[in-house]
């Protein structure tokens, strides 16, 4: 509660519309909560958004693809990257699955896959990967107009459009770079869900899948320049890099064109964990961490 009423301060002197909020506000917008968690993690409160809403990401990207194209850019799917020519510490190309591509700047914005192009081009990073899963229910009539994010019990549900609960939890807590499922994950999933649901007891868990997520020891992004002059990273967004999106685009674009990193994304530089200058985010995505 201490750090959900810092941050509304924070937000508040950004402008933005949210509040700290008790039990009570909590039970009236969200009215089949079982208040008491089952007894285990009694609900004292939530930070509360108002204006908040989900984005569906898959048609974010569609339409970024699409806006991409219209703009001339080209972009090659089913296409691998299988190697990054370096001579004399600079970028002369891309070896694809396709072809060769020459170019002397590359930016690699791969997410979990960041550490086997890193490894292309011979540098390493403090970059670590750990699956995060997710899983929906089979669809259901609308009754959660809310996206539901608890830090206690680690865990984040919403409706979608069809009816389904789309539920989340924590990272996996081991290091693997894979996206495979396990049992484990919709289990405790499902008992923290119970705790503040109940009723939901034979509702069925239609699919789950799991991502790599790219996580950094100060849970913050690497953006800008790289030992090789010519290539350019955009990594280690983790569990909360979709929102960035926009802004990422715009300062990577101009990192690259201009070889120096973008005012906004100083911060995020390779060198701070060289420089023991970190920059703590871990704040930033609570029920991810």
């Amino acid at each position: 509660m201490r750090t959900m009423r810092w941050r509304a301060e924070v937000n508040k002197h950004y402008g933005i519309a949210s509040e700290v909020v008790g039990p009570e506000e909590v039970k009236r917008q969200t009215p089949q909560i079982d208040l008491s968690c089952g007894g285990h993690a009694p609900i004292q409160g939530a930070l509360y958004h108002a204006p908040g809403a989900v984005a569906r990401h898959d048609a974010v990207a569609w339409g970024y693809g699409r806006g991409a194209d219209m703009r001339g850019a080209e972009i090659h799917q089913q296409t691998a990257v299988t190697g990054i020519e370096v001579k004399g510490g600079k970028v002369v190309g891309v070896h694809t699955t396709k072809g060769f591509i020459s170019t002397n700047k590359v930016i690699c914005a791969v997410a979990g896959f960041t550490p086997r192009i890193t490894d292309m081009v011979g540098f390493k990073t403090p970059i670590f990967v750990h699956p995060l899963q997710a899983m929906v229910s089979e669809p259901m009539k609308p009754w959660l107009d809310t996206i539901l994010v608890s830090g206690s019990l680690h865990i984040y549900v919403s409706q979608s459009a069809r009816g389904e609960l789309v539920m989340g939890a924590s990272l996996d807590p081991y290091e693997v770079q894979s996206t495979r499922s396990t049992l484990d994950f919709p289990e405790g999933l499902a008992a923290h869900l119970l705790d503040m649901f109940p009723f939901l007891s034979h509702s069925k868990v239609v699919r789950q899948w799991a991502g790599m997520a790219d996580m950094t020891p100060d849970f913050a992004p690497i953006m800008g320049l790289t030992p090789v002059e010519g290539f350019y990273l955009d990594s280690g967004w983790g569990t909360w890099g979709f929102k960035a999106t926009p802004v990422c685009g715009k300062t990577m674009a101009w990192t690259a064109v201009n070889d120096k990193p973008h005012e906004l994304i100083t911060g995020f530089s390779l060198d701070r964990f060289r420089n023991y200058s970190l920059t703590g985010e871990k704040g930033a995505a609570s029920v991810g961490h």
